[in-house]
C-alpha cells in the first residue's frame, strides 16, 4: 500500500512508514494503562 501511495503522490515510503510507526506508538501509549503485564523474573540457576 505504501508503494502505491509513493507512486501516486510522490511521498517516500520511508516517510510514510515513519509516520505510521509514530501514529501506532502514540495510539498504544494512550492505552498503556489498560495493558496488564507482569515483569519477567528469570529462574535462578541451581548451584552444582
Amino acid at each position: 500500500m505504501a508503494l502505491r501511495i509513493e507512486k501516486a503522490f510522490g511521498v517516500s515510503i520511508d516517510s510514510l512508514m515513519r509516520m505510521q510507526n509514530q501514529f501506532d506508538i502514540a495510539q498504544i501509549r494512550k492505552r498503556a494503562g489498560e495493558i496488564k503485564v507482569s515483569r519477567y523474573k528469570p529462574a535462578v540457576a541451581s548451584a552444582r
